[in-house]
């Protein structure tokens, strides 16, 4: 392990409890404004280590996701409106039409460590180790937000099959192939110009559209049955 990789696992360790302490703490401030609290402080947090620290491959790590992410509210709002089958309840912060205005920016993180797992992966055991790495740290990061998130009123699966009441089947899917995406993502754009990461992004998050809208039509509406 490289310092920039233990610098990249150490702030991702403090953000996490962090997030805890922020967002069960008692108090008046408002749900949403503590996930905007936080996400901003990431992204501050971020920038200073790379940029102190000279981390240019993190920095374009960070700089992908963070673009992606704001293209993610196109899923989110599909899910919402167009398939019904997501719900944001209110949390005291600005929406973006149905979604959570913060859902721009909470996408950042779990892309970093799937694009930062599968950058390591590749760098030591060649390209198919970071295309299963993608793949595999997707379904682990995704599943644990789909385990830990909907509790505490960030979203709300409705209207499809769940596992235990927060996990819905059909995302898993389309959410490996989003890792997978995001890695093919930073690999074209790396090396260029920084907004090719723009284009990138947004075809990454049409992509997962897409992917979503297909697998509910196959494991919820049955298509093919």
């Amino acid at each position: 392990m490289d310092t920039q990789e233990r610098d990249l696992i150490l702030l991702h360790v403090g953000f996490a409890l962090a997030a805890a302490v922020v967002l069960l703490a008692p108090g008046q401030l408002a749900q949403g404004w503590r996930i905007w609290i936080l996400l901003l402080a990431y992204d501050a947090a971020t920038l200073v280590v790379v940029l102190a620290r000279g981390y240019l491959r993190w920095l374009r790590l960070w700089w992908f996701a963070a673009v992606t992410s704001v293209f993610q509210v196109l899923p989110d709002a599909v899910l919402a409106v167009g398939l019904g089958t997501l719900t944001f309840p209110p949390d005291g912060a600005p929406d973006i039409g149905p979604v959570t205005a913060s859902m721009a920016r909470m996408w950042t993180v779990p892309l970093v460590l799937i694009v930062a797992a599968a950058d390591a992966a590749h760098r030591r055991r060649g390209a198919a180790a970071g295309w299963i790495t993608s793949v595999l740290v997707a379904g682990v990061v995704f599943v644990g937000a789909e385990a830990l998130l909907p509790p505490l009123g960030i979203w709300e699966p409705v209207g499809v099959r769940t596992l235990g009441g927060w996990l819905a089947p059909y995302v898993l899917p389309p959410e490996l192939l989003l890792g997978a995406a995001a890695w093919w993502g930073v690999q074209v754009t790396r090396e260029r110009h920084p907004l090719l990461a723009v284009p990138t992004g947004a075809l990454v998050s049409v992509l997962y559209t897409g992917a979503l809208a297909v697998s509910w039509l196959l494991l919820e509406r049955g298509l093919l049955s």
